[in-house]
């Protein structure tokens, strides 16, 4: 029997607050920067067979719940399973974790002595073990480089943590307490989504709910189905280039998507996606199809919700041994910046179905830092983990937003004052940088320079999306961004430019400065109204000489007003 509309609606909303509250909780309870300062994770709720019906947090973590679910369902049938269980995992072959770090807690929700679903959260870790300090080491070469890796084994019971499994995660974290504390984070949050599950359950009854999970993948699915059938058949290709894999530096990477539509459904066809590589830079299937399914809803309507039945209209050809399905045991723990490339570049081939939601691509060089001090302040040894932010590219209506991670627009900076206060590190600059939005009618977000100064020795590792020589692109005569830089003392004897992917030692008094780019541009840089560039070199964005020379727009250099005469000259009207 099918629920009626308004049941259906309260329901869903009820089951929205539910994951809110879990992800407000995860961030609330964490221990370390990157989950309370950083929100780099995530919370919801799979139905019984693993499939994502509500989630909240980091868009890129909730498709891949289902492969993290099925993982733990390969080692413990539902009947092996009891009331008060958690599960951990940190293996990307065996879970839907996009690298080691990313730990995965699934707990099976019982009703009645039977599981309804599960709560599932996904949170990076600061440290796992692996080749460096925050597990992500330019260095590694296969996946036991990075990090402890856990299939799926029972970590919490109705009497608590399972000491033992509990013992090896922190003997083999550089940061246990940390680590344990944000675990138990995770745990909890899921435990209170199966708390107010049940309520749920006691008011509306378990079969209407398992009608509800059901039912609203089948009200995603539609969407996305009608969605597709507007657009027209056809097929298109897109390409983006990486600059190396970390280990040859001089054999640049292509990725290519082919995008096959008819009718109601669409196929994403990877085979011609780079072979995978020695470096950590490859993917994953969820990353893969994370990237796809996230491109897509963008290009087609933003608003429908993420669960599952947005996936059953796409199909994916992504043969084993290729970039985007790495083979056992290729490390993948630089996975997000190809993971950005990727996106992007299904993008630009979705502008060939629906051209009205063309978008510039998010400047490229995103990821994160890591850096392991031997010692704090305080006496402690402890680790700096960042993630690092770029900007996202201009639409048909509106400039680029900034500083805003692409894919998880969740993710803010991490706060200068708490840096400076928890890590022996000096931010000594962090600031938009002139011309570094890729321009258009509508310019991307602009780029941002931050400069680090150690107050301790430590271990230093770039973890950055490989675009220090392949910037991204803008659309529709919009253009492209500067890429991405980075270098270790910059003014000084010492100076050297850095690549996007080094783990190096540093001594108290060194200084890393980062450059990232913005986003590309939308439409012809001339079609943008003198008045709003302007308003760009008023507030830093444009440079007088970037006015002139891009835009066509000359600026007194002394008053900064427009010359209306020079501007109409400049852009050839009488």
């Amino acid at each position: 029997m099918e629920l009626d509309p308004i049941t259906l609606e309260v329901i869903n909303n009820r089951l929205r607050e539910i994951v809110s509250t879990m992800e407000y909780l995860l961030f609330h309870s964490g221990y370390s920067t990157i989950l309370r300062e950083s929100f780099d994770g995530s919370a919801g709720l799979c139905d019984a067979e693993g499939h994502t019906v509500a989630a909240s947090g980091a868009p890129y973590h909730l498709f891949p719940y289902y492969y993290s679910v099925r993982g733990v369902l390969r080692n413990y049938a539902l009947e092996q399973m009891r009331d008060g269980d958690s599960f951990i995992l940190t293996d990307p072959y065996s879970g839907g974790n996009l690298h080691v770090p990313d730990l995965v807690i699934v707990t099976p929700v019982f009703v009645d002595g039977a599981v309804l679903g599960f709560c599932v959260s996904i949170a990076h870790k600061t440290d796992l073990g692996g080749l460096v300090p925050g597990s992500s080491g330019a260095a590694a070469r296969e996946i036991f480089h990075d990090g402890l890796l856990l299939p799926g084994v029972r970590y919490w019971t109705r009497d608590g943590v399972v000491k033992e499994v509990e013992a090896i995660v922190k003997r083999n974290s550089r940061a246990p307490e940390i680590v344990a504390g944000d675990i138990r984070a995770q745990v909890g949050c899921t435990r209170v989504g199966v708390q107010r599950l049940r309520e749920l359950c006691a008011e509306y009854g378990t079969d209407p709910l398992r009608r509800a999970f059901a039912e609203l993948q089948r009200l995603s699915e539609r969407r996305v189905r009608q969605g597709l059938a507007s657009w027209p058949d056809g097929e298109a290709e897109a390409e983006g280039w990486v600059d190396h894999d970390g280990v040859d530096l001089d054999r640049p990477l292509r990725l290519h998507v082919k995008l096959s539509k008819r009718g109601d459904e669409v196929v994403v066809d990877y085979s011609q996606m780079n072979d995978q590589v020695k470096g950590p830079i490859n993917l994953r299937p969820q990353q893969a199809e994370t990237a796809a399914l996230l491109a897509l809803l963008t290009s087609l309507d933003p608003t429908i919700p993420i669960n599952d039945g947005a996936r059953r209209p796409i199909a994916f050809v992504n043969p084993e041994g290729k970039i985007t399905n790495a083979r056992w045991p290729a490390p993948v723990n630089n996975y997000f910046g190809l993971t950005v490339v990727v996106y992007s570049t299904i993008l630009k081939a979705l502008a060939r179905f629906n051209p009205r939601r063309a978008v510039g691509a998010a400047g490229f060089g995103g990821g994160a830092i890591a850096v392991g001090y031997r010692q704090t302040p305080a006496g402690k040894q402890a680790i700096q983990y960042e993630i690092v932010i770029t900007a996202l590219g201009a639409t048909a209506e509106h400039d680029g937003t900034y500083p805003v991670m692409a894919i998880s627009h969740i993710t803010p900076h991490t706060p200068i004052e708490i840096l400076e206060t928890e890590y022996p590190v000096r931010v000594r600059r962090h600031e938009w940088v002139a011309d570094t939005a890729g321009a258009g009618r509508f310019r991307g977000g602009p780029g941002t320079r931050k400069e680090y100064e150690l107050l301790g020795d430590g271990l230093f590792t770039l973890r950055l999306g490989h675009q220090f020589a392949h910037s991204s692109w803008g659309v529709l005569g919009g253009q492209a961004p500067p890429p991405a830089r980075a270098v270790l003392n910059p003014g000084t004897e010492r100076e050297r430019v850095l690549g996007p992917l080094e783990t190096i030692e540093m001594r108290a008094g060194d200084t890393i400065r980062l450059e990232m780019p913005g986003g590309g541009g939308y439409g012809d840089p001339v079609q943008r109204e003198p008045e709003r560039v302007l308003a760009d070199v008023l507030n830093g964005y444009v440079s007088v000489e970037a006015a002139r020379e891009v835009y066509r727009v000359a600026l007194d250099p002394e008053t900064l007003a427009i010359d209306a005469e020079a501007t109409a000259r400049l852009r050839g009207r009488p």
